[in-house]
Formats: structure tokens, sequence, C-alpha cells
């Protein structure tokens, strides 16, 4: 009976991250380039079972495993696009095809696919909460936000008429095995990046690709597991004290 404990707690733990996960791809329905997350678990610690016969037992034959535990495995992350959506700034700039803008931080370089841009108070391309966006010379410094932005992201000043910089596209062989995940709705990378063959659009910003109402989904069965699992521990812990109470015979 008490193995019960163990196969009810580590339920209740699995389920737990897995709404945690679930959550912060609710919590980002709405924020630009942002790539949802799967939470994925495996059983743990299989054993294989034999049946023997009821009074000769030297010839055991096995029927098959049993796992006693449910454990998480990790996150993965769904890279696939989630369309745009138009917008007024003409900073905001959305990658069309596979790649992602490289920003320049405090602790080194990330990439995103979210292009909310702005200008910092030195005048440099900025995304908020991370740092200078890159261009292919490093650092896109403007005059004004009065710019225009071609498929291929040379950025041409309206006034003059000037290309002022172009934005720097960049992608991976294996997303899977190169990229993970960072604060700021951002990804940090190992090994070379390439040239993406992408283009950009001006004045709109990709959506993210959560799909609310499969998370929703999964919430409410992630939830009522929990809640099962809690339930049958509780009878567990009672049925212990009542153990305890009677004692051996």
């Amino acid at each position: 009976m008490f193995q019960g404990f163990y196969n009810l707690t580590s339920g209740m733990l699995t389920q737990t991250r897995k709404l945690n996960v679930i959550s912060n791809n609710m919590a980002n329905v709405t924020t630009p380039g942002f790539k949802s997350d799967t939470f994925t678990q495996r059983s743990f610690q299989d054993e294989l079972m034999y049946r023997t016969g009821n009074l000769y037992k030297n010839d055991p034959q096995p029927i098959g495993t049993m796992n006693w535990k449910v454990v998480a495995d990790g996150n993965v992350t769904n890279y696939s696009g989630g369309g745009f959506s138009t917008t007024v700034s003409p900073l905001d700039t959305c990658i069309i095809g596979d790649g992602f803008f490289q920003v320049k931080t405090a602790d080194g370089m990330v990439y995103t696919r979210d292009g909310s841009f702005s200008l910092d108070d030195e005048g440099y391309l900025y995304l908020s909460g991370l740092g200078r966006v890159q261009g292919e010379s490093g650092d896109i410094k403007l005059s004004s936000d009065q710019i225009t932005i071609d498929a291929d992201g040379s950025i041409v000043d309206s006034d003059q008429g000037t290309i002022v910089g172009k934005l720097k596209l960049v992608d991976f062989a294996d997303y899977a095995a190169q990229l993970t995940k960072a604060p700021g709705n951002a990804f940090t990378a190992t090994g070379q990046t390439r040239q993406a063959q992408a283009s950009v659009r001006q004045n709109a910003l990709e959506d993210s690709n959560v799909d609310a109402i499969s998370e929703m989904t999964d919430m409410m069965t992630s939830q009522r597991a929990l809640q099962s699992a809690a339930q049958v521990l509780s009878m567990y812990d009672k049925l212990a004290a009542k153990i305890v109470e009677i004692g051996p015979a």
C-alpha cells in the first residue's frame, strides 16, 4: 500500500510542473514572437513482471513491465510561426520565414522573433528589456523613427533617403540542439549561426504561436489529475493512520 504514496506524490509533482508550463504559455498569448513549450514526461523505474505457477515456481514467464512513477522529462519548444498583425509603429518589424533578430545584451548575444523595437536614449534601435538590435555592422543608430524598412532588412532614413543600417537576421541548423530559452522572450545559442533565408515586413509583429484553446483544455485535464491524486493520497493517509491506531495483532 505504501508504494502508493510515492506513485501519487510523483504524479502530483509532475502535474504541478505541467501546469506551470501551461500557465507560462497562457501568460504569453499576446507576446509578439513568443514560442510555446510543451511539457513532456516519462516513466521511472520500469520493472519486469513475471508469472509463476501456484505449485511449481521454477519456470517463471515474463508478462511485461510495470512502472511505479511518472516524472518530468523536460520542455519541448514549438518554433512554428504564429502569423502576424499589422501595427502603426514604423519600428515594428516581423520576420517572414525562418530566422531570428540578433540583440546585444549585457550578458552577450541573444536571439528573438520579437520585433517590437524602439529607440533608446542615444538613438539606437532597441528591444525593451533586452538591449540593442544588431545590424550587419553592429548597433544601428537612427536620427528619428521616420524610416522605411525594406524586405531585405535595409533601413532607409525617410528624410534623407539614405540607408542607415541593415538588420542582421540569423538562423540555426538545429533549433532543438542549439537554442535555449532565456528571459525576455529570447534564446541563447551555441554553435555557429548562419544567414537567414527570410525577409522582413515593416509595421507588423509576429503573433505568439500559443493555441489558447488547446492550452486551456490541457490545463483542465492536469488540474483534474492533480485533484484526483490529492484525494486518493488523503485516503492513503487516513488508512495509514488507522493501521497505526489498530497496531499489530
